[in-house]
């Protein structure tokens, strides 16, 4: 058991407050960050990972790669498609 100072333990409650979590939660993802900064692995059932969805990566680098290097309209079209005609 660790028992914490006062003022750490109200700003984790603050914390937990604003974001609508626990205190034990906010410390939790605290020292995971620092842990996953230090190069220490955290236990695997700890952060389950999601499964990498290599079609879709092969979509997105299909789409990416066959839109236009440069946008061949002028200033004032690419203007006027986004925030429409000035009246």
């Amino acid at each position: 058991m660790i028992t914490l100072p006062p003022e750490i333990e109200q700003l984790a409650r603050r914390v937990a407050a604003q974001r609508g979590k626990t205190p034990e939660d906010v410390l939790k993802e605290g020292v995971e960050t620092e842990a996953r900064i230090a190069g220490i692995a955290i236990a695997e059932s700890a952060k389950p990972r999601k499964e990498i969805d290599v079609e879709r990566v092969r979509e997105i680098a299909r789409d990416v790669s066959s839109a236009p290097l440069r946008d061949e309209r002028s200033p004032k079209e690419i203007r006027d498609e986004a925030w429409g005609a000035p009246e």
